[in-house]
């Protein structure tokens, strides 16, 4: 049985400061389409290839609505692709990790302007407008700067051999055809959408271009669930795809999201590799020299965080919230070693809701299978959202009696962590006087003491649930 997948890492090195950016409600010029449906549960907001549309949740606040101006049951809000991109971008750019502050432009931020947004938009909230901010002029202006940045090409900047406009723009564009394409994505919040499928990245991994790679390897595994979209729609805004009810209910979609991640889990590691009978395998003590998605890949092999990551990064490619989940000290003790999976969120109705604060929805965990040849998947039995949690190996009553704390990954940032100050429209640092951690940090055995990946404890989860096994 595996005890450690990671192998011993040395205590040391110092701290780095972390570095931390505003979080706030970005107002939108998108619509809000508002519809009288009973009952939430059967509600879904399609998408076609020129708008998005989203649940309206109750929490949320876009274009100067809040749950006492509009009617949220039911309803849908719809943005344009540009929109939507534009506050993908903006969202991305507020909750930044501070890996990735160095090399932002490389990434393919506009630095320059999402920092004159940011700026603007904190003084509007000094001065007390901040919830209506920006509604004209200011958030039209944040809109074409993030786009500028998202969409650079020819004429608009003539590309030099050689160069490219950097990963963001890749993970948007797939970010929005998966949400184009495939029916589960009509019922997963935006709050949950944002976190938990834009970002390129889970932890301090290193950050490449996986997302076209991940999506054409799975595109025909997934053809059947695929939507038609029409190459000739138009481009006006109020073209908007109409609120549809009764397409899914929330059994359905929850049924359809784990059909899919049980296919992807089963056929990930052999599509992937580099012959179909030899697919990428686990290997013990290879964080964190193999463990972002293209280094599996390429390398065929990884422990279980590499793993994690890559199939965290598959599911997210296709539309599906995910993120990691792990231990980094059985019992608290580092000498019996650490272990990573993953958590799948699915869409359901308040009554089966999880209860970690999450609205919409509830968080399931399980391992990747990986190893699984062509032709072998049906006797691999691949692990599933459907298994009982008492069947994995971890999952037992002698690790979770308490003593073991287990975390999960976040995107955004936590109370606590806010954007102070900027240098002209590059670095970023912290007044002397701010608070500086997020209450809560995902632990990684292969980094102690870096708490820059922001995190949401579920211990008492996992003592729920594994803690009769």
């Amino acid at each position: 049985m595996r005890k450690n997948c990671h192998g011993r890492i040395p205590r040391a090195g110092l701290r780095a400061s972390l570095t931390s950016l505003l979080t706030g409600t970005v107002a939108s010029t998108s619509t809000v389409v508002a519809d009288s449906a009973p009952t939430p549960i059967t509600i879904a907001c399609t998408n076609n290839s020129t708008h998005v549309g989203w649940i309206q949740e109750p929490s949320f606040t876009a274009n100067g609505y809040s749950s006492a101006d509009a009617t949220f049951e039911g309803g849908c809000f719809y943005q344009t692709h540009e929109e939507a991109k534009a506050e993908m971008m903006l969202y991305l750019w507020q909750n930044i990790m501070a890996y990735d502050v160095p090399n932002a432009i490389t990434l393919g931020y506009d630095v320059d302007a999402l920092a004159s947004y940011v700026f603007a938009s904190k003084n509007d909230d000094d001065d007390g407008n901040g919830e209506h901010a920006g509604l004209d002029g200011g958030n039209s202006f944040a809109i074409r700067a993030t786009s500028r940045a998202s969409s650079q090409s020819p004429p608009n900047r003539p590309t030099v051999d050689g160069l490219s406009d950097g990963i963001l723009n890749q993970t948007l564009y797939y970010s929005l055809l998966s949400k184009s394409l495939y029916p589960w994505t009509d019922a997963v919040p935006k709050s949950i959408y944002m976190e938990y499928v834009v970002p390129y990245a889970v932890v301090n991994e290193p950050r490449t271009d996986y997302r076209s790679l991940l999506f054409d390897a799975l595109r025909d595994l997934l053809s059947e669930y695929e939507r038609p979209l029409a190459a000739n729609q138009s481009l006006d805004a109020d073209e908007r795809p109409k609120p549809s009810r009764n397409l899914y209910s929330y059994a359905q979609t929850q049924t359809q999201i784990k059909r899919v991640v049980k296919a992807i889990n089963t056929r990930l590691w052999s599509i992937l590799a580099r012959r179909s009978s030899q697919p990428i395998r686990f290997q013990a003590g290879l964080t964190p020299r193999i463990y972002d998605p293209l280094s599996v890949i390429s390398h065929g092999r990884s422990s279980c965080t590499g793993l994690a990551i890559l199939l965290v990064a598959a599911l997210r490619t296709v539309g599906i919230p995910a993120r990691m989940a792990g231990t980094p000290a059985w019992n608290g003790v580092e000498e019996e070693g650490n272990h990573s999976w993953l958590e799948v969120f699915l869409p359901t109705d308040d009554d089966d809701a999880d209860d970690d604060g999450d609205e919409g929805g509830k968080w399931m965990f399980l391992e990747p299978s990986p190893g699984i040849a062509e032709g072998g998947e049906e006797s691999a039995d691949a692990d599933d959202l459907d298994r009982d949690p008492c069947k994995r190996w971890f999952c037992k009553a002698s690790r979770f009696d308490g003593s073991t704390r287990v975390f999960a990954t976040r995107y955004t940032k936590t109370e606590g962590m806010a954007f102070e100050k900027m240098s002209g429209a590059r670095g970023v640092w912290l007044d002397e006087d701010s608070e500086t951690l997020s209450e809560t940090f995902y632990r990684m055995a292969w980094a102690p003491g870096e708490e820059h990946v922001p995190g949401v404890e579920r211990t008492d989860y996992y003592n729920k649930h594994c803690g009769e096994c």
